[in-house]
């Protein structure tokens, strides 16, 4: 009980630094990563561990467990980012774009600002202040912010981000006895 209410007041802090970043220019990636650790991190790791406490595992087990399922959360987090941008609209269940019309500082564009200097991040900072009332103008906001994306490797850095935090889950996994 201690676990799941400790994890339900994370969660509920990291939905409100998700909501004060809507209101920010600038957002550093420890911060975001601090963000979907306890939006999503914390979600996932509290399963695992729960799991394993009900089944009686050892301290240590359930510790190994915690540390799987956090870090397969932020690799979740991380991919719920990127096919945001880069998915398929019919397998991945909603519209692709929609952190880009929103400019919701999703881990893409928090890499993207990290990257980008002079005429990328003047134009990266007017993209993402570009006005979506209409369908033509949501595709343009889209379209030229993916471009930016592409410019920059930020789709790429996101698969190898994804790549890194799974193998950090499997390999506190392999650990549980």
């Amino acid at each position: 009980l201690r676990l799941f209410t400790q994890t339900a007041t994370e969660i509920c802090e990291g939905q409100q630094y998700d909501m004060e970043f809507e209101g920010r220019d600038n957002v550093q990636m420890n911060e975001y990563m601090d963000m979907i650790g306890l939006k999503t991190g914390v979600l996932i790791a509290c399963a695992a561990k729960i799991g394993a406490l009900i089944g009686g595992a050892p301290a240590e087990d359930c510790e190994k467990l915690y540390e799987y399922g956090y870090n397969l959360g932020l690799a979740f987090q991380v991919a719920d980012d990127y096919l945001d941008a880069y998915g398929d609209e019919k397998v991945f269940g909603k519209p692709i774009g929609g952190d880009i019309v929103n400019s919701k500082k999703s881990w893409l564009t928090v890499r993207a600002f990290e990257k980008a200097e002079g005429s990328a991040l003047q134009d990266l900072k007017k993209a993402m202040a570009m006005p979506v009332g209409t369908d033509a103008e949501k595709e343009n906001k889209i379209n030229w912010v993916k471009g930016l994306y592409q410019e920059l490797g930020v789709g790429k850095d996101a698969q190898e981000r994804i790549l890194r935090l799974n193998a950090k889950a499997l390999d506190a996994a392999s650990k549980v006895c």
